[in-house]
């Protein structure tokens, strides 16, 4: 097994026995008897990634049945109509669902706050605009194109990796998330992209929205590994600095991550 096999193994395996993220509004949970038209096609591909972005959606099937249940995105597609699809691991199920984003009704936090109007969540969480004619941004307003540069700089990090290696224990605690958001906005600033008290703001919503699926750490370690290698040795480094950010850092995981560096780099963590 060479050093980038065992990486993808090490890294899936911190998110693949992960159970359903806790919700606030447990009871509410609903999901038909059976939702076959649901499943995702194995077939399926022209993704876009998605990162396991994490929430609650109240959906209604092409046969008008209603649920509300908890779902992780690895990815997102278009159907031949131009309708968004969000390829999840939907937890009620625990498999993999295909959600059209016509047919969703709302969306929550795991708090139970309601995320709207549902046109922003999109954009924000995922930089597609639905409806179409949903949103209008002024041309001289950058917002939105900062955002969608913010969104492409913090995703091509590999901060995937670092909330895998988060919530591992079961949740993302402030310390963890604290120096992921730092690694997020070095990145920025190495891209002479210093962001505002808003964007730090919609950083910290998006990172914790993060609940890595077993695609998406794949994806982002063949993102990762695709790129500039002296991209890992600062990655790796953050990420043991979020495993001891809740004192739980053990050192066989330190030595573990220093050989990855090292069989990669050259060059050690330690």
């Amino acid at each position: 097994m060479n050093a980038i096999t065992s990486l993808k193994s090490y890294f899936i395996g911190r998110v693949a026995s992960l159970g359903a993220p806790v919700y606030a509004r447990a009871s509410q949970i609903v999901v038909p008897a059976d939702d076959p038209h649901d499943e995702w096609a194995d077939h399926a591909h022209d993704h876009d990634p998605a990162e396991g972005q994490s929430f609650v959606i109240d959906y209604e099937d092409h046969a008008g049945n209603l649920s509300h249940r908890r779902i992780s995105v690895w990815a997102v597609q278009r159907n031949v109509e131009g309708v968004p699809i969000l390829l999840a691991r939907c937890h009620e199920r625990q498999a993999a669902r295909a959600f059209r984003v016509d047919r969703i009704k709302a969306v929550s936090d795991f708090d139970g706050t309601r995320r709207e109007p549902l046109s922003r969540f999109f954009l924000d969480t995922f930089g597609f605009t639905w409806p179409q004619d949903a949103i209008r941004v002024p041309p001289a307003e950058p917002a939105a194109p900062r955002w969608d540069r913010v969104r492409t700089i913090v995703n091509g990090s590999g901060v995937v990796l670092l909330v895998a290696l988060a919530v591992a224990d079961g949740e993302l605690g402030a310390a963890e998330m604290e120096e992921i958001q730092f690694f997020c906005e070095r990145a920025c600033a190495a891209a002479d992209l210093d962001l505002t008290g808003g964007e730090r703001e919609r950083l910290a919503a998006y990172l914790g929205r993060l609940r890595p699926t077993p695609e998406s750490v794949e994806a982002a370690l063949d993102t990762l590994m695709a790129g500039d290698r002296a991209a890992i040795g600062p990655l790796l480094k953050a990420g043991l600095k979020v495993i001891a950010a809740d004192g739980t850092l053990k050192e066989q995981e330190a030595v573990l991550l220093d050989q990855f560096c090292h069989s990669l780099t050259g060059q050690g963590l330690l």
